[in-house]
């Protein structure tokens, strides 16, 4: 299964997953140096077989962990892509695979950890809560949390299909809720918690309470948030909303952000912002990573944290650019590279 004598185009090529917070990442950062650099991506989303759940190692640089349909596109390609944006740990061996196919002229940037020897991938981004040395790794790249698709010019856009949103005069307090995952328990009795001190504060401030919960949330959780939850509030169900989701409106048009711990994903990306952003945790809602990038954020004045009987803060954060940051430091290095003899 080769895809032999294809000439290389300068494009950026995106493998993505059905995971939407990883798939963001790549596309993030794709049109961060596509608009840089002034060239086009391409995103391919990756369907996997049984095959996937073997560790890299064993199926290497082999298409097989693919579906025949993501294989046949991959195979089908008309030309071999100048850089390939993999993350996540199951789209990094086909990445491999279209770097061997060019003959190493294609450049890879990984996303994520991809269990593989890093010195085969021209960049790896990990967080920096994963405590991987840059010391070690020469071409590994740490950031603060997760890059993201947030700027001003998206957020803008985004917020035009929701007119309703930008109709409300009131203070707006956005309430963004994760939920459990493999690691970490989030109960119904903290959601039930979160909930009422969130519409305490509202209440407080006169604010507008916005709430949209995620893919992980589930009807427990769900039940318990809408029992606690009193006064000017709106509740964006993600199951009802998702053909229309109002995520990035809301980003841009709430004054302060209330997040749950467990979601790193969505902490970076209001962090993005610029605005005040506060993170609920308690219990086994977060693991040790997870706290280890909350004590980052609190530390360098990027975020605070919630605690009950408080009062949000008009403070001034600063804003996480770790999207345009990456980016520019893997076209320095593009360049560098192009002039060996300076």
């Amino acid at each position: 299964m080769k895809i032999t004598g294809k000439k290389l185009q300068n494009e950026i090529l995106i493998l993505a997953d059905k995971r939407p917070g990883t798939a963001a990442q790549a596309i993030g950062l794709a049109e961060e140096i596509a608009k840089k650099a002034s060239v086009s991506y391409k995103i391919i989303n990756l369907d996997y077989g049984f095959l996937s759940s073997l560790p890299n190692v064993f199926l290497s640089e082999s298409l097989l962990r693919l579906t025949r349909n993501s294989r046949k596109e991959i195979l089908e390609l008309s030309h071999l892509p100048s850089l390939v944006i993999s993350a996540g740990r199951r789209s990094a061996p086909i990445a491999l695979h279209l770097k061997k196919e060019s003959k190493n002229q294609t450049k890879i940037i990984q996303i994520m950890n991809p269990n593989l020897d890093f010195k085969k991938f021209d960049f790896v981004i990990l967080p920096k809560h994963d405590e991987v040395s840059e010391e070690r790794f020469p071409n590994l790249i740490t950031t603060i949390g997760a890059l993201t698709r947030v700027d001003e010019k998206r957020l803008a856009s985004e917020s035009k299909k929701f007119p309703e949103l930008e109709k409300i005069t009131k203070i707006k307090i956005a309430l963004l809720v994760g939920g459990s995952s493999n690691k970490t328990k989030f109960t119904a009795e903290s959601a039930k918690k979160l909930a009422k001190i969130s519409a305490d504060l509202a209440k407080k401030m006169n604010a507008t309470l916005l709430i949209l919960n995620s893919r992980r949330t589930g009807a427990e959780l769900n039940k318990a948030l809408k029992s606690g939850l009193s006064g000017d509030c709106q509740f964006f169900d993600w199951e009802e909303v998702k053909e229309k989701n109002p995520y990035f409106a809301i980003l841009n048009c709430a004054d302060f952000f209330v997040i749950t711990g467990d979601s790193v994903s969505m902490i970076s990306e209001c962090c993005s912002t610029g605005k005040p952003v506060y993170i609920f945790d308690e219990a086994e809602i977060s693991s040790a990573k997870h706290r280890i990038f909350h004590q980052e954020l609190v530390g360098q004045n990027y975020a605070r944290k919630l605690f009950e009987n408080f009062v949000l803060e008009n403070f001034l954060p600063k804003k996480l650019c770790e999207t345009k940051r990456v980016a520019g430091l893997i076209l320095l290095a593009g360049r560098a590279e192009s002039r060996p003899g300076e």
